[in-house]
């Protein structure tokens, strides 16, 4: 409505262009990053079908690798929290 009014009253001046010259430069924009996001989504896809097998291989060693380390961190927070209360009892004698 405001661009209507801006021919009309304005004679398709700068700003009527204006608004045009950036909507098509962010439209321009849009269908770029969906072209790049259909691309990505395929490339997934191919990833998955092509090599499928060793990435779950690859998962499964990454998830038990996490579930070790957060076991030893909590074992490491176990042990520090028991060596805090005895540096503790020792002071308080």
């Amino acid at each position: 409505m405001e661009a209507e009014l801006c021919v009309e009253n304005c004679g398709g001046g700068p700003q009527y262009r204006d608004f045009y010259d950036v909507m098509e430069a962010k439209l321009m924009q849009m269908a770029f990053w969906a072209h790049k996001e259909v691309l990505y989504e395929k490339i997934k896809q191919k990833i998955g079908q092509e090599e499928g097998e060793k990435l779950d291989k690859l998962v499964e060693l990454v998830i038990e690798a996490s579930k070790n380390k957060w076991k030893t961190d909590k074992e490491i927070g176990k042990k520090r929290e028991e060596l805090k209360e005895k540096l503790k009892e020792t002071f308080e004698e």
